[in-house]
């Protein structure tokens, strides 16, 4: 974990048996079932341990799955197959779905306190009080991150129009970009 965090996590391959500990399925935060996904249990400092099963994204098979500290020391990111979930560590039932699909790519910029997710053809950049920034669309499809540093974000995508590989680079602070796909 890159942040602070006021939790811990462990990734489960199954569940534990006696179970004894809450079970939620995400998305609807419900005890009730749901379907397959990323087994995680979540050990809140001072709150009850929890488990959530959270459903894998389906629109893209290149969507990745991973867990992530957010630039909030109380919530932790789920991504599953693309399908990304927002979650406070002690009220899981207040998570939010991250409406940005699939998710391809993550990056965190410690020095801005930001984690920014990347989907096909934009990016969105959350800090500790929620969304910082989203960027227009800069790509037609494939948009990819080359390269991060502390203020910029420097990546590439194939342009249809010039049928060339062209760039863009988003100001970490603003989400504003040069170059990119021109869209009107």
């Amino acid at each position: 974990m890159i942040f602070s965090a006021n939790y811990q996590c462990e990734w489960l391959e199954e569940l534990p048996q006696p179970e004894g500990v809450r079970h939620l399925y995400f998305p609807g935060a419900t005890s009730v079932g749901g379907a397959d996904g990323v087994l995680i249990q979540v050990e809140p400092k001072s709150y009850p341990a929890w488990i959530g099963t959270f459903a894998y994204g389906t629109l893209s098979p290149k969507g990745i799955t991973k867990v992530f500290s957010m630039p909030d020391p109380n919530c932790l990111c789920v991504v599953a197959r693309g399908q990304g979930y927002i979650v406070p560590a002690a009220e899981p039932t207040k998570y939010q779905d991250l409406a940005f699909h699939p998710i391809l790519d993550v990056r965190i910029v410690p020095k801005q306190g930001l984690i920014v997710f990347a989907n096909f053809t934009e990016l969105l950049a959350y800090d500790a009080s929620g969304i910082r920034w989203r960027t227009k669309r800069l790509a037609w499809d494939s948009l990819k991150i080359t390269e991060v540093t502390d203020d910029i974000i420097r990546g590439e995508f194939w342009d249809i129009r010039s049928e060339q590989m062209s760039s863009f680079i988003v100001d970490l602070r603003t989400g504003d970009h040069q170059d990119g796909a021109e869209f009107t």
